[in-house]
């Protein structure tokens, strides 16, 4: 397999467009699945059931994922599960009904868990070792917008349209981005298949990242799922599809002014200016009151995001052989699902007892929690870690 010297080399932009394309429409379901549930007459706690069939299904199979990516050839293995992810959205209006939805919903969980693993490792197997760190930085971003602009988008076309024209606008997306990677056509040379190992799923060097991300993004998974709510008892609704767009012109301007300082290696500085931010930002919620104040912390929780998620995603590439980025991705992945599922639980609970606004002021400890695994032991890690890739150059 060739490996280009330059960033953005053709592959390494099909894949960028690719993996932005299947997050947007991964985290655009999330709004949507709600909404189309109440309307189909599924309410109150099923719904919740719905919701969590797929976190659950995601964090089991993540290792499985791992071993798919690291023992058959990546490439085709993305091809056929991004093939089974485009299929799940229209699923959704096929099949109406309760106990098929959380069906769905587990299918849909064990297909994206290698879908967003194999992404990143793809990317990372099309750049020349010298240029990991800085490409994986680069490449991490498609996270947070996708993120920010996935929910965007099915908000608006649902609330315009109808939850069937999301799905189908979704699906489109989902199509776009199998295109795209079928113009890749990334060739692996053959490997041995070894056993598939339960130990072995899981890359040891990873876990630390992949707890300090955990309590990252703890508040990330309370702010996205219970934003609607919280924005409905203020009467600011109106308000709610332009947060995603604040939230994603935050994470380019953070982007675009700290792109120098990561590629410089000066991540200390950035981790606790974000996280400074951050904190800031949620404990804000606890005197939100108008609909500016939701827009500006929008901005501002996509400056701290812009930067934490593809700084974080560039430790876990930056430090792995080729050979192990498939379960190092899943491994660190599994940050996203755990942190984001705890979040939405804890403000599940805090709902009644404190309210969500006080609630989402509350989980800014997260933040602290993460800010002292950093530099406590996290930072030094990766500067130990990255220093024994280097000497095997990445081999």
């Amino acid at each position: 397999m060739e490996k280009n010297e330059k960033i953005w080399n053709r592959r390494f932009i099909l894949l960028f467009i690719t993996n932005l394309l299947v997050l947007a429409a991964f985290y655009a379901s999330i709004p949507i699945i709600p909404v189309y549930c109440a309307e189909i007459g599924i309410e109150g706690s099923r719904i919740g059931y719905v919701l969590t069939a797929m976190s659950i299904a995601i964090v089991l199979f993540r290792p499985v994922a791992g071993y798919l990516l690291d023992n058959f050839n990546r490439y085709w293995v993305y091809v056929i599960f991004l093939t089974l992810f485009c299929l799940s959205f229209p699923a959704f209006i096929a099949f109406p009904v309760f106990a098929l939805l959380i069906v769905l919903r587990l299918y849909m969980g064990v297909v994206y868990s290698v879908c967003g693993s194999a992404t990143m490792t793809l990317a990372g197997d099309v750049l020349h070792p010298s240029k990991i760190t800085e490409g994986i930085s680069r490449f991490a971003f498609t996270v947070s917008i996708g993120m920010a602009l996935g929910p965007f988008v099915g908000i608006q076309v649902q609330n315009r349209l109808s939850s069937s024209a999301s799905f189908m606008s979704v699906f489109a997306m989902s199509v776009a981005a199998l295109i795209c990677v079928l113009c890749c056509r990334i060739r692996y040379p053959k490997n041995i298949k070894g056993k598939f190992s339960l130990r072995e799923s899981i890359h040891v060097p990873a876990l630390p990242f992949m707890f300090n991300m955990m309590f990252l993004m703890i508040p990330y998974g309370a702010v996205i799922a219970y934003s609607s709510i919280l924005a409905q008892e203020k009467g600011i609704s109106s308000y709610l599809p332009y947060f995603y767009v604040f939230l994603v012109a935050g994470m380019l301007l953070s982007k675009l002014t700290t792109q120098k300082m990561v590629d410089s290696g000066k991540h200390r500085p950035l981790v606790c200016a974000s996280l400074v931010v951050l904190v800031v930002t949620m404990l804000s919620y606890a005197v939100l009151s108008s609909g500016v104040h939701m827009l500006v912390a929008g901005f501002f929780f996509g400056l701290g995001y812009g930067i934490l998620q593809p700084l974080f995603q560039s430790f876990v590439t930056g430090t792995t052989p080729a050979a192990k980025r498939g379960v190092a991705n899943s491994t660190y992945m599994l940050s996203y699902d755990i942190g984001i599922g705890i979040g939405s639980l804890l403000m599940g609970f805090m709902q009644e007892s404190v309210g969500l606004a006080n609630g989402f002021a509350i989980t800014a400890v997260a933040y602290v929690a993460g800010w002292v695994v950093y530099a406590a032991y996290v930072e030094k890690y990766y500067a130990r870690q990255r220093y024994t890739y280097s000497l095997s150059d990445g081999m």
